[in-house]
């Protein structure tokens, strides 16, 4: 693990998860078909003879077992507004993070792809949680973090058709922040009638990002 936890990460989504998240006092777990690029557990060097269809079974394994929940290092990254809160319409949720740093680590953005295991044995959870954290370095304006996820105990979602994954906010996961995006229609009163049977709903910040008139950033 590179680094120590930094003390906040930030989680970004739209509006009606952000109420469902604090509501439910959860964060959904994205599978790994969830997940927006197409190299995601593809950062490996896959060319050489038999290694793909391999790779391809061990990805499918993997994927009935582990997920993640990805966090950014910053609450003002306006990119992440844009492509992960619905374009300013939704909200961040701020968390201080601690425990086991086996558990969080931060992206590593890279040049090339990995080099395929030389021992098979090497196709391990590991292996997964190095894939997890690998990303190539064009995506580096993300300044991502992750956390990697067993999936249990799923509850089945009409919606999707499928089985979804929750990480409870625990005492490794304390919710501090919550940040409405500059075009949210939800308003802070609701985010306080969602939170309001929290332990400590004081100590809870909440309010709504403001779009500078002077720069491209927001405060």
């Amino acid at each position: 693990m590179a680094g120590p936890l930094p003390n906040r990460l930030f989680h970004f989504t739209s509006a009606k998860h952000a109420l469902d998240d604090l509501r439910n006092r959860r964060l959904k777990i994205a599978q790994f078909d969830d997940l927006n690029d197409p190299f995601e557990l593809k950062c490996v060097d896959l060319s050489g003879d038999g290694h793909e269809a391999a790779f391809d079974r061990f990805k499918a394994e993997m994927a009935l077992k582990f997920g993640v929940v990805c966090f950014n290092e910053r609450w003002d990254n306006i990119l992440h507004w844009s492509h992960y809160a619905d374009r300013h319409r939704g909200a961040c949720l701020g968390f201080d993070v601690s425990g086991s740093v086996e558990k969080f680590g931060p992206v590593n953005y890279k040049p090339d792809k990995l080099s395929f295991p030389s021992d098979p044995s090497h196709l391990d959870k590991s292996f997964v949680w190095e894939l997890l954290r690998t990303k190539f370095e064009e995506w580096v304006y993300e300044h991502e973090w992750r956390v990697f996820a067993r999936l249990q105990d799923g509850t089945w979602s009409d919606c999707a058709k499928r089985l979804l994954y929750f990480a409870e906010f625990s005492d490794e996961l304390v919710l501090r922040e919550v940040i409405l995006g500059a075009d949210s229609p939800v308003q802070p009163c609701e985010i306080h009638e969602a939170i309001r049977d929290y332990p400590d709903p004081g100590a809870i910040a909440v309010r709504r990002i403001q779009l500078s008139t002077a720069a491209f950033k927001g405060t």
